[in-house]
């Protein structure tokens, strides 16, 4: 195979792997837990 046809078959893969990715919809984790400690020091 040419080099430039191994590029175009990497190009398409990622794209194609982005897109169902982006179809997909993977939740960010980008919400904030805040937890309270109660730290008992003796």
């Amino acid at each position: 195979m040419n080099n430039r046809y191994i590029i175009y078959f990497f190009a398409i893969l990622t794209t194609i792997i982005l897109i169902t990715l982006y179809m997909i919809e993977i939740p960010s984790p980008a919400a904030i837990i805040t937890e309270k400690y109660n730290l008992d020091l003796k």
